[in-house]
């Protein structure tokens, strides 16, 4: 068949740091590699990545890519299925209507979903947009089947993995397919079908910007169920890594046809067994390549000493970052994170010793917080501002599609709609300019909005007046390419969508209606 994928364009706020990101998507490429390889004749349409200077107003939010038109336009006229990619559930709001007129161009074509949001709202997300099928978590396998199925007239009751409409319109839900062992078998993103040399110009990664960068999956999946994550409903509580000599060969081939000498890993946990991360920096050493790498998403602790630091360091990696979320033993029994903060300090102070950047991730207003809890995840923020970390993301809690806690909240009745203001909600809790919407009944939405900003004010605080020369080099990275630390490469991207915003004269504060 000859299908069309598309990356919508997204939305973007300059105080919400991870909508600023522009990083080539990684998720789509895998998608495009695996139907290419089945014979499938694949094109790919890159909404955010074919025009990241370009802005556009969108029921008031404001939006990054290409406008619906122009995604339509690209798309070929003899198209035989289109396939969405949907990571975030508060892109939805704006995602649902560029399906809408797609649909319209294209009546008869078969148009599928894919991503976080329609593995969490399956069933929701087909019956607010006219698609024929959504599939649910690891798509390659899954992709393969479904186009074969509709391409021959199979029935689709036959394909697990996915939602689909049957002939009387009726929305049915298949059983999960099952993970991808062999992820070795898996056909390397197909990255010629992007524009890779735009998004290394654009440079606005994931991790502090080292040079020409390329995203990475080294493993899938995390072997952890954290109350409020998605990732036990998309891939499962299975951890899989890659053999670690595929891996590195993928990265060499980059470096030969990209010119790439920084690689971002965005896997969900890369660092969970010690031996795995040892092969893999072992592999890159013997081989002596000239590279860094970052883990921007979080690693686990336990498997982090010195020795294993040293060996990360030689290999490369400049910076990492753990994710505790909260400083109160008690929440973090009540959302299943098993970390010990001891452990994540010493860990931290032997990853800084070795003189790798180091990062961590909290969340405010989880619906267990108080007061004493949060109180004590600011003495955390504080002592990882005080030990040198080089950045801390503080974000406030947000029920995520299909989790344990979303669950809970709408059993409750805290949670009673499915509207836009509760879908727009999962944008602004990472927006330090927006409202938040609290889920708490102790924090209402501008109380949860100052802690959070009192939080970042405090780590960020510390950070500068222990040592006043980072200021210094904050202005030095503004001038440069490149950025030494994640902090730095922020504000860098911050300003760089600022300079564009102001010079088309729509630079707009993110409003959304919360829902809680």
């Amino acid at each position: 068949m000859k299908i069309c994928l598309i990356e919508p364009s997204k939305f973007v706020s300059l105080t919400n740091f991870v909508s600023t990101i522009s990083m080539p998507p990684i998720g789509l490429a895998y998608i495009a590699a695996a139907a290419r390889k089945a014979n499938h004749r694949v094109s790919v349409v890159d909404g955010p990545g074919s025009a990241p200077r370009s802005y556009f107003s969108f029921q008031g939010v404001t939006v990054r890519g290409l406008a619906n038109a122009e995604i339509i336009k690209r798309i070929p006229k003899d198209v035989e299925a289109i396939g969405f990619g949907c990571m975030f559930s508060s892109n939805w709001v704006y995602v649902r209507e560029l399906i809408k007129d797609v649909r319209k161009a294209f009546p008869k074509v078969f148009m599928v979903l894919g991503g976080e949001h329609g593995t969490g709202f399956p069933e929701f997300s087909m019956k607010q947009a006219p698609l024929d099928a959504v599939v649910m978590g690891e798509g390659e396998e899954t992709i393969i089947q479904l186009l074969d199925s509709v391409e021959k007239g199979l029935p689709l009751e036959q394909v697990p993995g996915i939602a689909f409409r049957d002939k009387a319109g009726a929305v049915r839900v298949n059983a999960r397919r099952a993970r991808i062992k062999n992820i070795d078998s898996i056909a390397w993103p197909a990255w010629d079908l992007f524009d890779i040399e735009t998004y290394n110009r654009v440079n606005q990664p994931h991790g502090a910007s080292q040079g020409k960068f390329m995203p990475m999956l080294a493993t899938r999946g995390c072997p952890f169920s954290c109350t409020f994550c998605t990732s036990p409903n998309m891939w499962t509580t299975q951890w899989i890594p890659r053999d670690p000599k595929n891996v590195v060969d993928e990265m060499q081939s980059y470096q030969k046809k990209y010119g790439t000498s920084d690689f971002q890993f965005e896997d969900l946990t890369a660092i969970v067994q010690r031996k795995w991360i040892g092969d893999f920096c072992d592999e890159i050493i013997s081989r002596e390549m000239r590279i860094t790498f970052q883990m921007p998403s979080g690693t686990r602790s336990e498997s982090i000493d010195y020795e294993i630091a040293q060996k990360l360091k030689a290999a490369g990696c400049h910076e990492f970052a753990f994710a505790p979320e909260s400083g109160d033993p008690g929440v973090l029994k009540a959302i299943r994170k098993k970390v010990r903060l001891p452990s994540m300090f010493e860990s931290a102070r032997a990853a800084m010793k070795a003189n790798i950047n180091v990062g961590c991730f909290f969340i405010i207003g989880f619906p267990e917080d108080d007061y004493g809890s949060v109180l004590k995840t600011y003495a955390a923020i504080a002592k990882c501002a005080w030990l040198g970390f080089t950045n801390v993301n503080l974000n406030a809690y947000s029920p995520q599609p299909n989790t344990e806690s979303f669950r809970a909240l709408v059993k409750n009745g805290v949670i009673a709609d499915l509207n836009d203001g509760y879908l727009l909600s999962l944008f602004t809790f990472q927006d330090y300019g927006a409202k938040k919407t609290s889920y708490n009944p102790r924090f209402g939405h501008l109380e949860l909005s100052f802690l959070v900003i009192l939080g970042t004010a405090i780590f960020y605080g510390i950070f500068f007046l222990r040592k006043p020369y980072r200021i210094v080099q904050l202005f030095v990275d503004l001038a440069s390419d490149s950025a030494r630390n994640k902090s730095n490469k922020m504000v860098k991207s911050m300003l760089k969508d600022a300079a564009t915003l102001l010079k088309n004269k729509i630079l707009k504060p993110f409003k959304a209606t919360g829902s809680g």
